[in-house]
This record gives C-alpha cells, sequence and structure tokens, in this order.
C-alpha cells in the first residue's frame, strides 16, 4: 500500500492539498501512475510524460513553486533515459509550465493568464468549469433571508458580538434539523464553523498529529486527503465496495493502521455518488468504535435526494459510544457564497473544538448566522429548489453522454451533484490535461485517490445549465477520441478494481 507517501515527500503541504515545495522523485513517479508509458498514437514517450507531468499541475497535485527531482533522479526512479526527461522537461518550460535555472533546479509554475488548479470563482468567458460541483443562489430565498437577517441583527448590536460556538439560535436550528433526521440533537453538541471543511479541519486539528494515520474512502474527496496533509497525517485509502463500503476492508485497515481518525461520506459519497447501507453503517461505526478511532460523517450533501430508496438513518444514529462526528454545510444545499456549517459531537468534545477555534478564529460573522436562522425557517423551500435544478440538470448530462460519450460507463446517483465516469482506457490525467488547454476544466480520477491510482476515471458534476452540460460533454468526448482513450486496448491500472462503482 502506497498510504506511507507522505512520508517520502519532503516539507509541508499547503491547505489547497498540493504538493509541498520540493517533491521526492519517488513521490512523483507514484503520482505519475504508469499510463504515460504506453502512449497513443504517434506520441512519443517524453511527450506522454510530459503531459502526464501538465496533468499534475493542472489538477493542483504539484503546485506552482514546487521544484521537481533532477532529470538525473527522476529517470533513474521511473527507469527511462535521462534524455526523455530532459525533452519532456523541455516541453513544459516551452509551454510555460516549468522554469529551469542552472544550479537551482526545474520549478513548476503557470503559463500567463493560466487559471490556478484551485477555482477562485466563475469560469472565464469562453470557458467550461466542470471542476466545481457547486450550485447558484437559491433566489430570491436567499436574498429574502438576508434582508430579513440584516433586520435581525439589530438586536444583536448592543452585545460584542462574539459567540465561539455559534448564536444560540442557529444552534438549536440546527439541532432541531438533525434530531428530525433520526439524530437526536441538542443546541449544545453542535459548534457552528464556516463551512464543513473547516469544522473537518477542526476536527483534525485536535485529533491528528503528524504521521497519524486516517482511514478514508478509496476514492475519496480531495479536499478531506489536502486537510490530512496539511495536518501532516497519513491518509489510508480503504477502496469502496461495488454497492456500498467493504465492512470487512475498514475492520481489517483499523487492525493494521492503528487509526487516530478515520472520515467518510456515507450518503452521496463524493465522487462515486454510492449510498452507504444501514448494516455497513453499524459494522463501521462498531470497527471504529472498538479500535478507539473517532468517525466522522461528512453530510454535506445528504440532502440532496434526487429519487431511489429513503436514505438509512445518518451514520452518528448507529454510534455506540460517542466516536462519531458529524459535519454538514449549507454550502452544498443553499449556496457556495453561504459559510455556514456545523460539527455535531457530544458536547465535550465541542467544547474542545470551540477551544482549538481559538487559535484560528474568535467567533462566526453575526449575520451571516443570521442568514444561516433565516435559511433554516425556509429550508424544505430552499432543499425544493436545489432538488429541481438538480433534477433537471442530471437528466441533461445522461442525454448529453448516450448521445457522445456511449463508450463510457456512467452510474447514475440517486442524489448528489456528481457522478463519476468510466473511461474505456486509463487516460483520465491526459485528457484533463488536453482539456484545460481548450478551457475545459476536469477533475480526473487521481485527483481522488491518496496514491495517484483512479486512472480510468473523471468527475462529471451536473451542476452547470442544461445547454452548457452538453456542449462541455461534447466538447470533452471529442477530444477523448482525438486522444485515442475509446479506441486503445489496455489492460486496467492498479486500483481500478477497487474503483469499479466510479
Amino acid at each position: 500500500m502506497v498510504s506511507g507517501l507522505a512520508l517520502v515527500i519532503r516539507g509541508q503541504f499547503g491547505d489547497n492539498g498540493s504538493m509541498p515545495r520540493t517533491v521526492a522523485a519517488a513521490s512523483l513517479a507514484v503520482l505519475l501512475g504508469a499510463t504515460w508509458r504506453t502512449p497513443a498514437g504517434g506520441t512519443s514517450r517524453s511527450a506522454a510524460l510530459a503531459d502526464a507531468l501538465r496533468g499534475l499541475v493542472v489538477d493542483g497535485r504539484v503546485a506552482p513553486g514546487t521544484r521537481l527531482p533532477s532529470e538525473r533522479d527522476l529517470a533513474a526512479e521511473l527507469g527511462v533515459s535521462r534524455g526523455s526527461v530532459s525533452r519532456a522537461f523541455q516541453r513544459l518550460e516551452e509551454a510555460g509550465y516549468l522554469i529551469a535555472r542552472r544550479g537551482a533546479g526545474s520549478t513548476v509554475t503557470l503559463p500567463a493568464g493560466a487559471r490556478p488548479a484551485e477555482p477562485p470563482g466563475p469560469a472565464r468567458e469562453g470557458e467550461l468549469d466542470l471542476s466545481v460541483a457547486a450550485l447558484p443562489a437559491p433566489d430570491p430565498l436567499l436574498a429574502e433571508a438576508a434582508a430579513r437577517a440584516v433586520t435581525a441583527l439589530a438586536r444583536h448590536l448592543p452585545g460584542l458580538g462574539y459567540a465561539p460556538a455559534g448564536l444560540p439560535e442557529l444552534r438549536e436550528a440546527l439541532a432541531a434539523r438533525m434530531t428530525a433526521r433520526g439524530l437526536p440533537t441538542t443546541a449544545d453538541e453542535v459548534l457552528v464553523t464556516a463551512g464543513a471543511q473547516h469544522g473537518l479541519r477542526l476536527v483534525i486539528d485536535l485529533l491528528v498529529g503528524p504521521g497519524d494515520r486516517v482511514l478514508v474512502d478509496a476514492p475519496g474527496y480531495p479536499r478531506t486527503l489536502a486537510a490530512i496533509r496539511a495536518a501532516r497525517g497519513r491518509p489510508v485509502p480503504v477502496p469502496l465496495g461495488e454497492r456500498s463500503w467493504d465492512a470487512d476492508g475498514w475492520a481489517g485497515a483499523a487492525r493494521v493502521a492503528a487509526p487516530r481518525l478515520a472520515v467518510t461520506v456515507p450518503d452521496f459519497q463524493h465522487p462515486t455518488g454510492i449510498v452507504m447501507r444501514a448494516a455497513d453503517r453499524e459494522a463501521i461505526a462498531l470497527t471504529c468504535a472498538r479500535a478507539g478511532t473517532v468517525l466522522v460523517s461528512d453530510e454535506a450533501c445528504v440532502e440532496l435526494r434526487l429519487d431511489g430508496p429513503a436514505l438509512p438513518p445518518p451514520l452518528g444514529a448507529y454510534d455506540p459510544g460517542g466516536t462519531v462526528v458529524t459535519v454538514g454545510s449549507m454550502s452544498k444545499a443553499a449556496w457556495g457564497g453561504v459559510r455556514i456549517g456545523w460539527v455535531r459531537a457530544t458536547a465535550r468534545v465541542i467544547r474542545e473544538l470551540t477551544t482549538v477555534r481559538g487559535a484560528i478564529d474568535m467567533a462566526g460573522p453575526v449575520l451571516d448566522q443570521l442568514v444561516g436562522v433565516e435559511l433554516s425557517h425556509n429550508w424544505d423551500a430552499v432543499i425544493a429548489s436545489r432538488r429541481t435544478l438538480l433534477h433537471e440538470r442530471r437528466s441533461a448530462l445522461f442525454t448529453a453522454l448516450a448521445e457522445h460519450a456511449p463508450a463510457w460507463t456512467v452510474r447514475r446517483p440517486h442524489g448528489g451533484t456528481s457522478a463519476g465516469a468510466r473511461l474505456p482506457t486509463p487516460d483520465a490525467t491526459r485528457l484533463a490535461a488536453a482539456a484545460a488547454s481548450t478551457g475545459l476544466l476536469l477533475s480526473p480520477g487521481p485527483a481522488f485517490s491518496v496514491d495517484g491510482t483512479f486512472e480510468h476515471h473523471i468527475r462529471l458534476p451536473y451542476t452547470l445549465p442544461p445547454e452548457t452540460l452538453h456542449d462541455a460533454v461534447a466538447r470533452l468526448a471529442q477530444l477523448a477520441r482525438e486522444l485515442g482513450t475509446e479506441t486503445r486496448a489496455t489492460s486496467p491500472s492498479s486500483g481500478d478494481a477497487a474503483a469499479a462503482v466510479i
């Protein structure tokens, strides 16, 4: 298992989950995978290597400013000639992705005008962005909630404005919502955060130290992996099963890794869209309790069910002893600009997390939390508006896939914001790099892995307007044909058997 990847990388990870400032040849070889070794058509191996390296940069797995290993070291690690590596580096330098200085090595950069891997905002003119799975705001519901929040602010002005655990009325509203979903919760068991990612990071800061192992879904959410690496923890991937989680695999991983923490997305898992069965929830919660492992349940998309069977009770409802922590957010269900999330845990853990938060920020903005309160009063209407959009856009995506990419295998999820597509050949990174050069941003499968696997897969959000989705799929399928990804016969790459659910 390559879960020890973090140990062979020198330096520290950035908060965006990208690579550190210096990357060892062994680490880079793992992330590159093996696909580039069998280039399509008349492509040379050095050109394929350059494409693979560019894909890592475009995808954000090698950050601008990272110094690459020497040509000699990388050639030895990859088992190729130094000339092949030199030609690949030269291609990257000519394309604006590399700066080579005598005596200082080669440093990754971005071409002038290129968009960074972390999307800062809306797509530029002529650009189609499939790298973000987010919806526009529920208008006028959000605007009306904001107007009411401004009025409600007046009664808070005589106070000091600090509520480290969150405004009492918002904590009560969130507790009531979780209770209604089958997870009995009181206000003192809720910490209001600036989104689910903020909540997860607080939990990691409380529990994970350098070298501590953390069990994660494989494939998993990139920002979860980023948060673990930022704390210098060691993510240990546990492959998902065909339809649900492999409870026996989790038990085995817990025995071997002795993890401090585990993180999973049981409802409309990101990026596969599958849902954890009730029996697996019970088994995994019990496994973690017996191992003394805190289990984090990420519920960011739990309320975006579109059809299919009713969801099982929340993972926290199977908690045998206070070891399950739940994180959630309004950002996926309402709007990315609503930075309201929460952590649900025992009152003692909430107090500890509140103390940890004090080293980062003293409290959340009162006005933002009042918007959250007002949205909570009309939450069913907000969710209904989201489901209407997602129904239409999911249908548009699958119609476009049937028309333009019939050779791709895509499972229709019952909820969430995206679907995973399996390509006929393991060329996700190459496809993402080629797409980026045409203004089409894409998240390839390796972005969701600890060790560079899942090259057969790409994530396809269905959050853009129908006509935009149709255009994006058509362009992407044409690029795939030009790259030969639908005709070149290859055997599945490492990790693909575990990734059959994507």
